[in-house]
This record gives structure tokens, sequence and C-alpha cells, in this order.
């Protein structure tokens, strides 16, 4: 009895050992979906997992359940992942928004009134493509090859060595078929599981163009099966099953071409698999506004099978012993130090041009350092891609960055202008040619053309990558203001011109970056002016004008400190700018038939003219932000002949955009200071309804004798008022805006206008 009773005991401990050695061997792997937006209620998912011990030893992925998959593969907790996807650098990632602090205001262009634009190459046939991408991948990757590069090193390129094994998946649209990634650069395998046809730029790796892994395999479970062979599959899936095509929906129908079906279930010879369907809300796959409630969603319904996976994955992970793997694997890696880079893409003199740019003499340097120098080339127009890796050197342990680039076109034809209820319409018809060799070189021409406005401008920029990056301008402008009954619209008659400014000016000009978002900029011009008017609004069609000419020289210094988000209706940022100009020059006037005098007029004019400009908003709470402008001019600019001359030449207030169009006397003054607030209601991320109120107060204000010569009135005498309340809907490639203005001391003080398009001018001569 007692040899029985010990061969049971030995039996059963046979088999309590072989159960211990099973969950001690036991081997999970996590598959994660698919699902854009929804996607991240994956990262809830693993926060519960490891909460509840649960271990992990394999993950695989496809889009966004390869984001999260591979950023806990690099060593991230569940928590730090929850902050890198809820924070504002993730959405702006996710959109391409540009970053405020690398935007290089000093390569921007002036702006103009384009919407659109057609490019092509000047040694080619013009061939217009539709753009491949909505969203810039600029921010994207960047902050790839930040967070992977590093960690690709120290698992030597094998994302088996990485402190989860880990596959992803993308798409190879033209073999049809899937590719997995096993090795090489991690940052570029997520690039290319993430791309999300029409909307990422898609990415080249070994000649293969790639796209989102969803297109053939949206939820690996058989890559997890086939390479890593684990004892149990937890399975999370966001992604539902695919709906057949919708007549009048062309997405539907292009994602029935492109995709194929896959399986949500168990795929794999084990049925040690387990599903979690997390209960999210129902978003579109492009919507992010909702991060926090689709990580709760995967954390709450995780929690709910806790004891279906208990039950199936009897093995215990030890805290204290994975925190430590976790700190193990994040010491061992190498910061990211940049000793080389390497430009491919471009001929040597256009590389040389790059590698100026970055200050390579410098090297080597923390890739942070570079960051400002990627972006400002990021956004430089002259540059269709820039893509950046970074691999390890062995022997010194500091990193060579790889940036595959690619010029874009050389000419650009834009197209835009203005449509109004009132006659100042104009089109806008531009051609830019730019190029990269030894120095940076644009060429810049446009025209208006309309009624009220008419114009031609060439404009050269020769850019320099030196140390002080610097530019050196040159353009020749010619503008025509005809300032006819501008009160009138489309049902009113419009009665002949009483007022006509031209100018013709030359200028260069050489500039210098202050930080990213300023420049100064110092010159010299010369210009002839030409004003054509009637001395009073009671003239025939029998009378002459009188015509002022002002012939002069100049010279000008100015600052400009720009991140307004928009060249018109602005709404974030803030704008300061300071200009000062010295110029002499000849007044010459022939007086016409409403005159007071018959005598021809001449004069020499030296004098300096300072401006200030402050437009700034505020921080938005909610749906409505504030806005705080203020403007101050001082001149001790002289009367020139008559009083219509004197106020034509004099500065003008006109803020207000539909008061570039009119000629208001009451807003013009040699020197002056002017205020105003500015309330702006988003109903939407494109619809603003926007209420402005300006008080515009001049040093002395400029009067009329009886001669109709001019003077001053008494200092502080009088102030006028402007406002507007506009509804402004911000379309794809121009503003549409519906405009009630209020002009103090006007005849018709109240104005109702209608546009679409942009009340953009090319610079006068003494802007």
């Amino acid at each position: 009895m007692l040899r029985s009773i010990s061969v049971v005991n030995l039996r059963l401990l046979i088999i309590f050992l072989l159960i211990g050695f099973q969950a001690f061997s036991q081997k999970v792997g996590v598959v994660l979906s698919g699902g854009g937006s929804s996607g991240l209620a994956h990262v809830g998912v693993l926060k519960a997992l490891e909460e509840a011990k649960i271990p992990i030893d394999f993950i695989t992925g496809t889009s966004m359940g390869a984001l999260v998959g591979g950023m806990y593969a690099m060593g991230y907790t569940p928590d730090e992942i929850i902050e890198i996807v809820s924070s504002e650098e993730f959405n702006q990632w996710v959109f391409g928004k540009p970053l405020d602090r690398y935007v290089y205001f000093f390569r921007e262009r002036e702006p103009d009134a384009s919407w659109v634009g057609i490019k092509f190459r000047v040694d080619s046939v013009i061939q217009t493509r539709f753009p491949t991408n909505i969203v810039s991948p600029v921010n994207m990757d960047f902050a790839f090859l930040e967070r992977s590069a590093a960690v690709s090193a120290a698992a030597k390129y094998n994302f088996d060595s990485l402190f989860v094994p880990f596959r992803c998946v993308a798409a190879d649209i033209h073999n049809k078929a899937e590719v997995v990634f096993d090795s090489g650069d991690l940052g570029q395998a997520l690039r290319a599981t993430t791309t999300y046809p029409f909307f990422f730029k898609p990415i080249v790796v070994d000649d293969k163009l790639l796209f989102d892994g969803g297109l053939y395999n949206n939820f690996p479970a058989d890559i997890m099966y086939r390479d890593f062979l684990p004892d149990v599959i937890v399975g999370s899936t966001v992604a539902s099953e695919m709906k057949p095509p919708v007549e009048d929906d062309i997405f539907s129908q292009i994602k029935n071409m492109l995709m194929e079906r896959t399986t949500y279930g168990v795929v794999c010879e084990t049925e040690s698999m387990i599903i979690i369907k997390p209960e999210i809300p129902k978003v579109s796959i492009l919507d992010f506004d909702q991060t926090l409630a689709m990580i709760q969603g995967g954390y709450q319904t995780t929690l709910t099978r806790l004891n279906d996976i208990k039950a199936m994955i009897p093995r215990v992970q030890d805290s204290l012993a994975l925190a430590q793997k976790r700190h193990s694997f994040r010491h061992q890696l190498e910061p990211l130090i940049i000793e080389n880079i390497e430009i491919e893409g471009l001929n040597k003199n256009q590389a040389n041009y790059v590698k100026r740019a970055f200050r390579t003499k410098k090297l080597p340097v923390p890739a942070e350092n570079l960051k400002p120098y990627y972006y400002r080339l990021a956004y430089d127009p002259r540059i269709k891609k820039i893509y950046p890796k970074a691999k390890i050197n062995p022997d010194s342990k500091l990193f060579n960055l790889n940036l595959q680039m690619k010029l874009d076109k050389d000419v650009l034809i834009d197209f835009g202008g203005l449509f109004s209820s009132r006659p100042i319409n104009m089109g806008f018809l531009g051609l830019h040619y730019k190029r990269i060799n030894r120095i940076g070189l644009a060429v810049d021409a446009n025209t208006y053309f309309g009624k009220f406005y008419s114009s031609v401008q060439v404009k050269s920029t020769f850019d320099f990558p030196a140390k002080l990056p610097y530019q050196i301008e040159a353009d020749f402008t010619f503008n025509n203001f005809d300032y006819f009954n501008s009160a009138s619209t489309f049902f009113e008659d419009v009665k002949p011109s009483y007022l006509i400014q031209s100018d013709r000016s030359f200028q260069a000009s050489f500039v210098v970056p202050w930080r990213n978002h300023a420049r100064f900029k110092i010159g010299s011009s010369v210009a002839r002016m030409f004003d054509d008017y009637y001395q009073t609004k009671s003239f025939s069609t029998a009378d002459t004008a009188d015509r002022t000419n002002f012939n002069h020289a100049s010279i000008f210094i100015n600052f400009e400190h720009n991140t307004l988000n928009r060249k018109a209706y602005a709404s974030t940022g803030s704008r300061f700018y300071v200009k000062f100009r010295y110029l002499g020059g000849e007044e010459n006037n022939k007086p016409g038939s409403t005159s007071t005098s018959e005598d021809e007029y001449t004069n020499n004019h030296n004098f300096f003219r300072g401006k200030m400009v402050y437009d700034t908003y505020l921080n938005k709470r909610g749906r409505v932000h504030a806005g705080i402008y203020s403007e101050i001019v001082f001149s001790n600019q002289p009367f020139f002949n008559n009083t219509t001359a004197t106020l034509l030449q004099a500065a003008t207030f006109n803020v207000i955009p539909e008061s570039q169009t009119l000629f208001q006397r009451q807003f013009r003054a040699h020197s002056y200071g002017a205020a105003g607030l500015k309330l702006i209601t988003s109903f939407t991320q494109r619809l603003d309804l926007r209420l402005e109120g300006y008080i515009f107060q001049p040093h002395k204000e400029i009067l009329s004798n009886a001669d109709l010569t001019p003077r001053y009135g008494d200092i502080f005498e009088k102030r006028y008022f402007a406002a507007s309340a506009s509804l402004v809907f911000h379309t794809p490639i121009a503003p549409i805006a519906l405009s009630l203005n209020y002009y103090d001391q006007s005849e018709k003080p109240f104005s109702l206008i209608f546009t679409t398009g942009f009340l953009i001018f090319n610079r006068r001569a003494l802007d």
C-alpha cells in the first residue's frame, strides 16, 4: 500500500512539474490590427495586459496596430505610449501640420493672390499630376528617426532583438503582395505600414513603393504563428468587415478595389487564441479627437476578458523583472549623435548646398541640433522630398544621417485673384522658376489685371547657405490703382475715375534671418510715381486731371517676425513689423482744369517714414479667441503742392481688407497711431465669424484751405473709427467672405461686400 501511495505521489509530482514547466515555457504573442484612429485602443489593451501581469513575448501589427506595437517593442511603457499619442506633437505627425518652432520665415515668398498652381520642368513636356498625398510626412519621418534609430542599432537591425520581438506588414501594390518587416530600419518599417493611401505619401523601400499593410493583411495573426509559433495568441482588432462598394461613394469603391478581405478570427493550427474587440466610439479612420476614449475603451474591454485570458495563460510576468528588462534594454541605447551626413538623389553641387545648410563642419552634433536645418530644407519650396535615415557606425558608436532627397519641378504657374460684389475684381497669374546648385536661385514674375488694380512684378532671389544664411533680392514692380466710384456695386453705374495712382520702382535688398520666424532686410530703391486726380468730385468728362510726379531714391531697413497661420483672415500666431525709410526726390505738379492754379510746380523733398505693426492672436478658449492689433506711423514728411497730392503720398491705415480699395481722406496722415480688437468665433475648422473694431488717431489731421492747399489740424483734434463683421469660410484654395464694414465720417459709412479670393497686392513704391 505504501508503494501504491508512493506511485500516486510520484505521478502527481510529475504532473505538477509538467504543468509548471509548461507555464514557465509558455510563450504569448499579441496581434494588433489596423484601423486608423480606432487603433489607439490597442494602447489600452497593452496597458491592461501588463497590469494583469500577462506576459507579452512577441508582437505583430499592421498600420496603427504596428505603430502601437512598435513603440512597445522599443521599450516604451503603455503609459509612455499614452503620453505620446495624446500629445499635440502626435497630432502634428498625423496631420502634417508645420511645427511652429521650425517654420523658416526667411525663405517664405511674399504673399500674393494665388489660389492654385501647376508644376513642370523646363526640359520636359508639361504634365499635370494629381498629388499622391494630402498630408506632409515631414514631421512623421523625423519623429520615427528620433525614436527608432538608436533602438534599431541596439537590436543590430534585427527585430527579434528588440525589447519584444516584432513584425509589421506593408503593402506592395505593384506586385499586389504583403511585405513583412523582420529586420532593418524600424522607423522605415513603421513609416511604410502606416502609409494610408492618398493621405500619406508612399515610401520606397528596396525599390518597392509601399503603402499601409492593411490593404492586404490587416490582422497579421498568420505572421505571428509562422514566425514565432507562440503557445497562445491574444489578438486585438478594431477593424470591421469591409462593406460592399456604394454607387455614389468613390472612396468605398477604391477601398474595395485595393483592399483584400482579412480574417479576424483563429487563423492558425492552435486553438489557443483569444480575440479582444474593444468597445470604442465609432469614428472615421482619421478622427483623432477622441484618443483617450479609444484607449479607455481598449482598456475596459480587456479587463472584462481577463478571466478568459488568465485561464488560457497561467504564466505570470513578474513586474519587477519586466521593469528591469525594459530598463536594461533602454539603458544600452546610444545617444543619437550625427557624425556624417550623406545625400542621395542630388548632384554634387546640390548636395554641397544641402551640407552647407546643415553646417556639417560642426559635426558631430546631437540629432536634435540638426532639426532646425532639416525642417528648413523640408519646407523649402525647391525641395520635393527629404527622407531621413540614421545608421550607427559600429566603431565610433555615432550615427551617419542619410537623406534621400528629390528636387521639386523647376517651374510653377500660379492662378488666383479676387471675385467681388463690388467692381474691384482682378485676376492673378504667377510664374516661378527655382533651382538649387552651388547657391539657390528663384525667379518670380506675376501680373494682376483688373479695372481697379493692375500690376507686373519681376523678382530674382539668390540664396546663399553660409554659416549665417543670406539672400540678395532684386525686383522691378509696376502698379496701377484706379479709384473710380468704389462705393458702387454690381447694380449701380460706375462713375469715371477720379484718382489714378501709378508707380514704377526698382528695389535691391540684402536679407538675413533672425532665428526661425523673423528676418532683417536692408536695401535701396528708386521709383517714379504718377498721380492723376481731380481736386473735387464734381467734375465732368471735359475736365482734365491734375498730375503729380514724384521721382525719388531711398534707403530702408525693416524687421519682420511672422507666425500668422494664414495670409488672409489669420486666426492664430502673431506678426511684428517695423520699417524705417529715408528718401529724397523731386515733386513735379502739372495742374488740371479743377486746380486753382495754372502754373507748374517743382520742389525737392527729403524725409523719413517709420512704421510699426503688431498683430497678435491670444490663446484660444473653446471656440472663441481674441486678437489685438496696433499700428504706429511717424514721419516728418512735408506737404506737397496741394491737399489731394499730399493725401495721396501720406501713409494710410487700411487694416480692413476692403479699405485698401477705397480712397478715404480721414484715414490718411503723416503720423498716426491706431489700435483695435478682434473677436473670432470658430464654428468649424473652416468657418469663422470675425468681429473687429479699430480707432485711428492722427497726430495732425491733413486738412484743406480754401485754395486747396494743405494745412494741419490741431494735435489729436479728431479721431476716427472703423469696424467690420465678417463670416469667412476657408476653402482649401481661397477664403470666401461676406463682410459688413463701417467707416467713420464717410459719405456711405456702411458697406456690404462679398468676396472670394485675396485682396493682396504687390509692394508699393513707399511700402
